[in-house]
């Protein structure tokens, strides 16, 4: 009997120490969370910041900005984008940003996307307007430039609807141009 009451005393004494190793190791496994949670804070933290900023102010590439207005301005007509419009945006871009086909491609891709994300379109026309024409890189004469660009896109599916000649006098309006 004292044998049999010693292989239990055994028994609890290797089920304890069990218990008490894997509470340490419980342990360890949050110190190395906490840890993980610390160094990852500053990457957290900008992500949220930058989140928090919305899709159109990340933008900073005035290409980008005018691309996805060129994009804004086709939709201005109603519907999804024809081929003829991606034609005439894409050949816009490789015309006046200097780019190859498949940039273009891209870039006309990339800002049908965003164009379909992105607030109202009169809003959204003004943010990237002030975007363009703050833009440090870009002189009157892309300014300008970028006008021909929207109107040649507002005119690929014949003459522009009433909410593609808004869209235009926004950015007109913002860039100071006379119509």
């Amino acid at each position: 009997m004292h044998i049999l009451l010693g292989l239990l005393g055994i028994l609890v004494a290797i089920g304890v120490w069990v218990w008490r190793l894997q509470m340490a190791k419980r342990g360890l496994d949050v110190a190395v969370d906490v840890a993980q949670t610390v160094a990852n804070a500053p990457r957290r933290l900008a992500f949220k910041y930058k989140m928090g900023k919305g899709g159109l102010d990340l933008i900073d590439d005035p290409r980008e900005a005018a691309s996805i207005m060129l994009v804004l301005v086709a939709l201005g007509r109603g519907g999804d984008l024809t081929d003829r419009q991606s034609q005439v945006i894409e050949s816009e871009i490789r015309e006046h940003f200097r780019v190859n086909v498949s940039d273009a491609e891209e870039l006309a891709a990339h800002a049908a996307w965003v164009a379909r994300t992105c607030p109202p379109p009169e809003e959204a026309m003004r943010t990237l307007s002030r975007k363009i024409v703050n833009a440090p890189q870009l002189g009157p004469k892309e300014v300008v430039d970028l006008d021909a660009m929207l109107v040649a896109v507002s005119e690929a599916e014949g003459l522009p609807t009433r909410g593609q000649l808004v869209l235009l006098q926004v950015y007109r309006d913002l860039a100071g141009l006379k119509t």
